[in-house]
């Protein structure tokens, strides 16, 4: 008979215990792969992006967003660019997280010059000039389709090169956040609404490019709103076209007749949309606009404001001061640039429109001096003249009214004691721009496209070196960065070899 070695070394682990170890350590890894797949699964699908640079370009304003959130139509975006043209890395980077924000955005690249053949077919499914159509970025819903080109993305600074110090052209501002999410509107709505300008009484026109009182700007804003625009003569037509959806009268120098001034009121009363704006040219002699809408609770001042405090010629009248109100709460933090501004204010008294509810929306700072000494251009101030905070612009909407028909609901005007500012020239001046955006949309009761959208500033850097610098610099690349590498590489052999 055999007798065990008591000597022997036991086994740690019986074969049981083996299996029960491995089975854990296996069941462990199935874990930790189901955890990682369902990390990255609810990753995929609920996710958070966030900026760690404010105002880049590619960060999306809460006005894009509102509109992304909306949107339940697929849209097909192709960028028809060159990937070496400077402004492809930036539009490419910004529809990316136009599509990240909403997965019905899907946006091909299509580079012309090395893929003829996919060229082609953007080409003819677009019916693209083979020649001319270069660099755009195409927006297909449902074959509505809206073209933004690349001529159209910047703004570009050009005083340099007109004044011959140099022959840079420098680009100023990225517009492509406010052209994408405007083309997305006019791909997506059934349907535009129609802006009425009124002519005939000296007014701003939409169609001139003058920089002070032509309006071609503020008409791109309408249109970049994916709202038409025309121009009404109302002395030759019996009303207000049943397809207006926004009135405006844009600085009227003379008169309007009285059958004038008795369809806008009628308009109006039927629920109509009026933007107002007084030019200086008319204070010392009333249009007739002043009596239609001191019926409406406004009351509009045969003056001139003059805010020294807030002013940078004298003429002028930078506004930071606002009223709590759907169109200034966005502007807080900017300012907005009248020029020879008149008050608008609520009227004092009752009227046939009682209930409507007057709403003051820009005020001057607290030493403002109103001036009622006017003769010719000139305003002269006297001991008489009111000195202190007032209104500039005022909003005024009255709910719905019996018999009017559901296309238009509730009454809603603005009034503003200066159209200047508007012009080709002074709209890109301060908020101005964005103002306008506000109060089209507001009055048109489009509030999930309250907010401001605006071309965005393009910061450059520029790093200045000395050639010694430049030197050091190329050194320091080209030497001490692969050196240093190396140098830890021998310091760890060294240390392994003992």
């Amino acid at each position: 008979m055999s007798q065990t070695n008591s000597n022997e070394p036991r086994p740690s682990f019986s074969a049981a215990q083996r299996w029960q170890a491995a089975l854990s350590v296996g069941l462990s890894v199935l874990a930790m792969g189901a955890l990682v797949l369902m990390v990255n699964y609810l990753g995929i699908r609920h996710f958070k992006r966030v900026s760690l640079a404010p105002g880049r370009p590619t960060e999306l304003s809460p006005l894009t967003r509102r509109v992304l959130q909306t949107l339940t139509n697929d849209v097909q975006v192709t960028i028809y660019f060159r990937k070496d043209e400077p402004l492809y890395d930036s539009v490419w980077a910004l529809l990316k997280e136009y599509s990240l924000a909403n997965a019905r955005i899907r946006v091909q690249t299509v580079d012309y010059a090395r893929d003829p053949g996919a060229a082609q077919l953007v080409k003819t499914r677009y019916r693209l000039s083979q020649i001319t159509d270069k660099n755009l970025i195409i927006f297909d819903c449902g074959g509505r389709t809206k073209t933004v080109s690349q001529g159209e993305l910047s703004d570009y600074d050009t005083q340099a090169l007109l004044s011959g110090t140099s022959r840079e052209v420098r680009r100023t501002h990225f517009k492509g956040e406010m052209l994408f999410t405007s083309a997305l509107l006019n791909v997506t709505s059934m349907g535009s609404l129609k802006a009425y300008f009124l002519q005939g009484h000296g007014e701003h026109q939409p169609d001139q490019e003058d920089k002070l009182q032509g309006y071609s700007e503020l008409a791109a804003v309408l249109t970049q709103n994916n709202i038409k625009f025309d121009t009404l003569h109302l002395a030759t037509v019996p009303e207000v076209p049943a397809d207006c959806h926004l009135l405006i009268i844009a600085g009227p120098k003379t008169p309007l007749l009285p059958e004038e001034l008795e369809r806008i009121d009628r308009y109006l009363r039927q629920g109509g949309r009026l933007w107002v704006m007084f030019h200086f040219d008319s204070v010392e002699r009333e249009t007739g606009l002043e009596r239609l809408l001191a019926g409406w609770g406004v009351a509009v001042g045969r003056n001139v404001v003059s805010d020294p405090e807030n002013s940078i010629r004298g003429e002028d009248v930078i506004v930071s001061r606002y009223g709590s109100h759907p169109i200034t709460r966005p502007l807080y933090q900017s300012m907005v640039h009248l020029l020879l501004p008149r008050t608008v204010a609520k009227a004092s008294g009752a009227s046939p429109t009682e209930s409507a509810l007057v709403e003051p929306l820009l005020f001057t700072g607290p030493h403002a001096r109103v001036l009622t000494d006017l003769r010719g251009r000139v305003a002269y101030a006297t001991p008489q003249d009111y000195v202190g905070q007032v209104p500039l612009c005022v909003g005024v909407e009255k709910g719905r009214l019996s018999g009017v028909s559901a296309d238009r609901g509730t009454t809603r005007l603005v009034v503003v004691g200066d159209s200047s500012f508007l012009g080709n020239q002074l709209i890109h001046s301060a908020a101005n721009r964005d103002f306008a955006f506000l109060t089209v949309n507001w009055l048109l009761d489009r509030t999930q496209f309250i907010g401001p959208l605006g071309p965005k500033p393009i910061k450059e850097y520029k790093l200045h070196m000395t050639q010694s610098q430049l030197a050091a610099v190329r050194w320091v690349l080209m030497l001490g960065m692969p050196g240093s590498v190396l140098l830890l590489g021998l310091v760890v052999s060294l240390r392994r070899r003992k």
